[in-house]
């Protein structure tokens, strides 16, 4: 068997916000490490992805990158890629494409890679863009409407765009590895209650206004039907207020101890599988990472039919759809799988067999490594 080289690799992303790009990023840095190779993290000091890479006892460089421009910043880039000298330069924000081009032409290390996790709706055919993306040797998108996305809107030729899915570590999303009955009694909910969940971050246009007039209109359908909705995650950076103006929205809907913030966790596998049902509410998604882990969990899943979720997701076999904003289609869905226990198992166990089978960690690794090797020419 053809041996495998052994890479430097620098993984760079300015996030101050913690999500799925951002949890993207210790994630595939841990399992390179694990595939014997040399990776280092360089993030924003204020970032919430430090914490997470530190825990995972990957080497960790702060600097505060993703302003357009920074002397002192561009300084210590260039001073540490010349020490680093990294083979790959693996960007997961376009904006950091400013700071980390110039520092990377001046140390004269490294091929860059930059992954695109959201779409743009701005077109960037101008001489300066034009630079900037002349030095990015392949732009990887994890949905294939993303990479339709970056053709569109990026100088660069499709032969340089290649698209490779998130994916999960299958080892964590084993259901007999969980004790729901114990979720369910630490956050208070009633054994006897159905319970309707959705993960993510609490965001505009992530869906959860939809969510949660869905569950007003759930209420007043089936009203003798004892119910839980609950809603896993906090505000992003920056958008506290937007997260209370959610909670006072479900006051108003008078859903009052219906609806259960359960606000940011680390252990998600674990509240999943204390869920009967999963929405996915969001309005526009580059690729939907919660989605495909309430999938793996085994837990029947509604979610909108829109951009990173055509990669997902199947009507009728393993979810069920609706076009986003449509909160009559989301009531109409949740409500077929509330009643039809049969169709909620179905659509559980194929779901699950879909997501082992196509959004598998170890296979992402190995292709985004295949990337990282065809761009050096090994």
């Amino acid at each position: 068997m053809e041996e495998r080289p052994s890479l430097r690799i620098l993984q760079v992303c300015s996030s101050l916000a913690w999500g799925g790009t951002e949890m993207h990023v210790p994630i595939l840095a841990e399992k390179l490490i694990s595939r014997g190779h040399t990776v280092h993290a360089l993030v924003h000091p204020d970032g919430a992805i430090s914490d997470e890479t530190l825990l995972r006892s990957i080497p960790t460089q702060t600097i505060s990158i993703g302003a357009y421009f920074n002397p002192l910043s561009s300084y210590l880039l260039i001073h540490f890629l010349r020490w680093f000298k990294p083979d790959i330069v693996h960007l997961h924000l376009s904006r950091d494409l400013w700071q980390m081009v110039p520092a990377f032409r001046i140390a004269g290390y490294g091929k860059i890679i930059l992954t695109k996790h959201v779409g743009s709706y701005v077109r960037k055919f101008d001489p300066l863009h034009t630079w900037l993306y002349r030095h990015v040797a392949r732009i990887i998108t994890v949905s294939d409407i993303l990479n339709r996305n970056v053709i569109d809107t990026c100088p660069v030729e499709p032969g340089r765009v290649t698209t490779i899915h998130h994916a999960l570590d299958m080892t964590r999303y084993i259901r007999d590895e969980y004790d729901a009955e114990h979720v369910r009694r630490e956050l208070n909910i009633p054994t006897d209650h159905f319970v309707i969940g959705t993960v993510g971050r609490i965001s505009p246009g992530k869906g959860v206004e939809d969510f949660l007039t869905a569950a007003r209109e759930i209420c007043n359908r089936l009203p003798d039907k004892k119910m839980m909705f609950l809603i896993v995650g906090s505000a992003s950076f920056g958008e506290e207020a937007y997260f209370k103006e959610i909670k006072q929205k479900a006051q108003s809907l008078g859903l009052g101890k219906t609806v259960l913030f359960a606000g940011f966790r680390k252990d998600v596998p674990a509240l999943l599988n204390a869920m009967d049902l999963f929405i996915f509410p969001s309005r526009a998604e580059g690729f939907g990472a919660t989605l495909i882990e309430a999938m793996a969990m085994q837990v029947a899943c509604v979610s909108t039919w829109s951009d990173g979720t055509l990669d997902t997701i199947e009507e009728g076999k393993t979810g069920l759809t609706y076009s986003p904003g449509d909160v009559d289609g989301l009531t109409d869905a949740v409500m077929t799988l509330i009643q039809d226990a049969t169709l909620r198992r179905r659509i559980a166990e194929t779901g699950q067999a879909h997501v082992r089978s196509h959004f598998d960690l170890d296979i992402m690794t190995q292709r985004v490594e295949q990337v990282y090797t065809e761009e050096l020419g090994f």
